[in-house]
């Protein structure tokens, strides 16, 4: 035991370090930046909730994320705030999980927990953490009903898709307090309480937002791939393989790349997993099919397809061999036929794949952003300071700014808000498609009453050798000061012009 103790202890230590290593080669993108600059550009509570009505994500972060900013201007203390909740979900894991050592360095070194949810400052660490928590407490569920309800209850108002599981594992609860005659028992009504404020909190949230993104249902995607979207979640959840073939295989899996038929019957065939998993313990196989019915729900409605989301399918099955750790088994026909034909045999080896994938994927996503910038928003920001440039106006279209402001400390001028400005305003980046020749009669009017700017973009607008004046409408030229383009960021890349009116 002292062993074992000292071993997760040493497991935990490396976690912390080699996250703390990652964070200092992990260069903030969009999401991560806007966040921080909505926390950081909001000069009380009040004004942030204001500045974060274009959301569609309840406070709880952002509300993290002010305390810091009211201390220092210095992104990395963000990031260093999030591998501290990182790293004590890993030594709540390890202490509580009821899992083997190998088990547990698998896990969290695979690529949600060790890459995708750890190196990246979003808020959905800080939701496992609630869920674990509720997790951690689930032997002893009847003596710490309150404990595990408020822990659901503050998962709910870290992210909409968490409200999804932890929606689930309380309807697993009622389930089980009504087989069980307890269902209005005295001792659990400050749980349901509890639990119900924290919805009730979050859907005050999502109805005073102005989000397009969650309250535009219909959108224009088809109902086909809408429905593709989602029926392909659990197979990225579990088969977490991003496509290393090439530098930008962030939000990419291998298979859907390459081999889309089979992974399109594949996807079909792995949401019989979870009844391979479970079918001895009735009370999980309802807990994980109506969350990933939660998750397909989500995916229709808001049309999100990014990785970080498919990763809450591979939370749900997690979280279900957790719990049918402290479940007793049940006895019906039809598993009493699969435990006659040892499909319980197959669990094992089911389990230690994924892992094995997850860990695979996490060490290769890990060793990329090391090697390679995730986005060239640090670089660039660098570049500024070193040639002083960061006197000077320093002028973008619109979010190309975004990622940059964390690192310069100030504002940038968005021409699209005509304004200085540093998070992204939503319902203005998204409304209006800007063509090229759109964006330089903005840049026109910005220089008709300034002599001289730093304009960053992140697309290529001269294709000729660096320093080479461009005329542009015999007004302003342009000239490309330098190329940041190797990113692992599809759109990460950043231009850096300086212009001038033509005197």
């Amino acid at each position: 035991m002292k062993n074992e103790t000292t071993y997760l202890l040493l497991l935990t230590a490396i976690y912390f370090v080699l996250s703390l290593v990652g964070i200092l080669h992990h260069e903030l993108w969009l999401d991560e930046a806007h966040h921080y600059l909505l926390a950081r550009d909001s000069n009380s509570v009040i004004d942030l909730i204001q500045n974060t009505r274009y959301e569609g994500h309840p406070i709880l972060w952002n509300t993290l994320l002010y305390g810091i900013t009211r201390l220092t201007a210095n992104p990395f203390w963000m990031q260093f705030l999030h591998i501290l909740i990182s790293t004590s979900v890993v030594f709540l894991f390890l202490r509580k999980a009821p899992f083997s050592l190998v088990f547990k360095t698998l896990f969290i070194f695979g690529y949600f927990m060790f890459f995708e949810y750890n190196l990246i400052s979003r808020n959905y660490m800080l939701g496992v953490l609630f869920l674990f928590l509720a997790c951690s407490v689930y032997e002893k569920r009847k003596e710490k009903f309150t404990l595990l309800c408020a822990s659901l209850a503050l998962s709910c108002n870290v992210h909409l898709m968490f409200s999804v599981l932890a929606l689930a594992f309380m309807l697993t609860l009622l389930w089980e307090n009504y087989q069980t005659r307890e269902l209005f028992r005295k001792e659990y009504l400050p749980g349901y309480a509890l639990f119900g404020l924290g919805l009730l909190s979050l859907g005050i949230q999502l109805q005073t937002t102005h989000s397009e993104w969650f309250f535009n249902l219909l959108g224009t995607i088809s109902w086909r791939e809408k429905l593709t979207g989602g029926l392909l979640s659990l197979f990225k959840g579990l088969i977490a393989f991003p496509d290393f073939t090439s530098i930008h295989f962030w939000n990419s899996n291998f298979i859907v790349n390459t081999y889309r038929p089979l992974a399109s019957i594949l996807s079909l065939l792995i949401y019989l997993v979870p009844f391979i998993l479970f079918f001895k313990n009735k009370k999980m196989l309802f807990f994980v099919y109506i969350a990933l019915f939660g998750t397909q729900l989500f995916f229709f409605v808001t049309e999100r397809t990014a990785v970080r989301f498919h990763g809450m399918t591979y939370l749900i099955i997690i979280m279900a061999l957790w719990m049918q750790h402290y479940g007793a088994s049940d006895t019906y026909k039809i598993g009493t036929v699969l435990t006659r034909y040892r499909f319980d045999l197959l669990q094992k080896p089911i389990v230690y794949s994924i892992l094995t994938i997850h860990f695979l994927s996490g060490t290769a996503a890990y060793a990329t952003d090391y090697v390679y910038p995730f986005t060239a928003s640090k670089d660039t920001a660098d570049y500024i300071k070193t040639h002083h440039l960061g006197t000077k106006e320093i002028v973008s279209f619109s979010c190309d700014g975004t990622t940059l402001s964390p690192y310069l400390e100030k504002k940038l001028y968005f021409l699209t808000e005509h304004s200085y400005q540093s998070y992204c305003i939503w319902k203005n980046a998204d409304s209006v498609t800007y063509s090229k020749e759109m964006i330089l009669t903005m840049l026109s009017g910005y220089m008709d009453n300034h002599e001289y700017c730093v304009y960053v973009s992140g697309d290529l607008w001269i294709k000729e050798q660096p320093d080479v004046w461009k005329t542009i409408d015999n007004k302003f030229k342009i000239r490309l000061l330098k190329t940041f383009d190797t990113t692992i960021l599809e759109n990460g890349s950043y231009y850096v012009y300086e212009v001038s009116k033509i005197r």
